[in-house]
C-alpha cells in the first residue's frame, strides 16, 4: 500500500460525462464535456475507481489514444486499480513527461501522464484508492491536466471501459476513519460538602433552687443531734428542711463538710 494513501482527496466535484459512443468523437485537440459520469457511490465490491475528479478536455479518438482531464497542478492522482508499479518518474514516451505505468492485477496496463509528483516505486504493490502521485503540466502539455490510457488487449477508451465495469468515485475505495467520539464530559470534582456543624444551643447554667425552710419544720433553737453510723451532713440539714451549707454555718467546729464522724454533736 502507498505510503501516501492518507493524502487529502481533491475536493473538486467530478464533471466527467460518460455516454454512449464518445469513443467516436474526433478531432485531436477537440474540448468535449460532455456533463458529469455516473457516480457509483462507495461500494466495498470496488476494485476499480476513477482516478481523478476532474472535467474531460479530451476524449478518446483517432491518433489520440486515451482522454485528458483537466485538473489543477498537485490535484492528488488515485490508482484505478490495484496493481504494481512498472514505471514512476521524469520518464518521456511520447511526451508524457512525468507518469506512471501501473500493471493492473486484472491483467491491464495503466499509463497516467503529464505529472507533477509521483510517490510510488517502481516495483510497489498498490491498492485501488491509494494515493500514488499529483498532476502537473510536464511533457508535451498545453496545460494542467492527466492523460489516462489504457490498454486491456490493445488501446481502449478509458471512459467506456471504467463506465463498463462500473468505476467508483475518485478515492470512494478509501474507507473514511470513524468519526472519533467524544469523551462524555466530567463534571470536575468538587471537595465534598462539609457535614452541616450541629448547632449547639447553650443554655444559661441554671442556679441550683434555693432551699426553703418550711416553717413547720423551721429548727428550734439549741437543739442537737449525735452523729450515727451512716449519717452525712446532707442528710441531717434535709431532715429538717436546711440545706448543708446552712448547718456547716451552724457548725464551724466541723473542718471539712464530708467528714463527720459516730459521736460527733452537730448543733440545729
Amino acid at each position: 500500500m502507498s505510503k501516501h494513501r492518507k493524502h487529502k482527496p481533491s475536493s473538486t466535484k467530478r464533471f466527467i460525462a460518460v455516454t454512449a459512443g464518445l469513443g467516436a468523437l474526433v478531432g485531436a485537440g477537440a474540448v468535449v464535456n460532455a456533463g458529469t459520469a455516473g457516480a457509483q457511490g462507495w461500494s466495498a465490491s470496488c476494485s476499480w475507481e476513477w482516478p481523478v475528479s476532474g472535467s474531460l478536455s479530451q476524449g478518446y479518438h483517432a491518433g489520440h489514444d486515451g482522454v485528458d482531464f483537466a485538473v489543477n497542478v498537485g490535484t492528488a492522482l488515485h490508482a484505478p486499480t490495484s496493481g504494481t508499479i512498472s514505471v514512476a518518474g521524469p520518464n518521456d514516451p511520447g511526451g508524457y513527461g512525468t507518469y506512471i505505468q501501473l500493471e493492473a492485477d486484472s491483467g491491464e496496463q495503466i499509463q497516467m501522464g503529464h505529472l507533477s509528483e509521483t510517490w510510488v516505486g517502481v516495483g510497489q504493490h498498490v491498492e485501488v484508492g491509494d494515493q500514488i502521485g499529483a498532476t502537473g503540466n510536464t511533457g508535451s502539455s498545453t496545460g494542467p491536466h492527466l492523460h489516462l490510457r489504457i490498454h486491456s488487449g490493445g488501446a481502449v477508451d478509458p471512459m467506456s471501459f471504467l463506465s463498463s465495469i462500473g468505476a467508483c468515485d475518485t478515492g470512494s475505495s478509501i474507507v473514511p476513519a470513524p468519526a472519533p467520539v467524544p469523551a462524555p464530559e466530567v463534571a470536575p470534582e468538587s471537595a465534598p460538602e462539609p457535614a452541616p456543624v450541629p448547632v449547639v444551643y447553650s443554655e444559661a447554667a441554671e442556679s441550683a433552687p434555693v432551699e426553703s425552710i418550711p416553717e413547720s419544720k423551721a429548727p428550734a433553737s439549741g437543739e442537737e443531734v449525735v452523729v450515727a453510723a451512716g449519717d452525712t451532713l446532707f442528710g441531717l440539714a434535709a431532715e429538717r428542711g436546711l440545706t448543708w451549707q446552712q448547718l456547716w454555718d451552724i457548725n464551724p467546729q466541723i473542718a471539712d463538710p464530708d467528714q463527720i464522724f459516730v459521736g460527733d454533736v452537730v448543733n440545729l
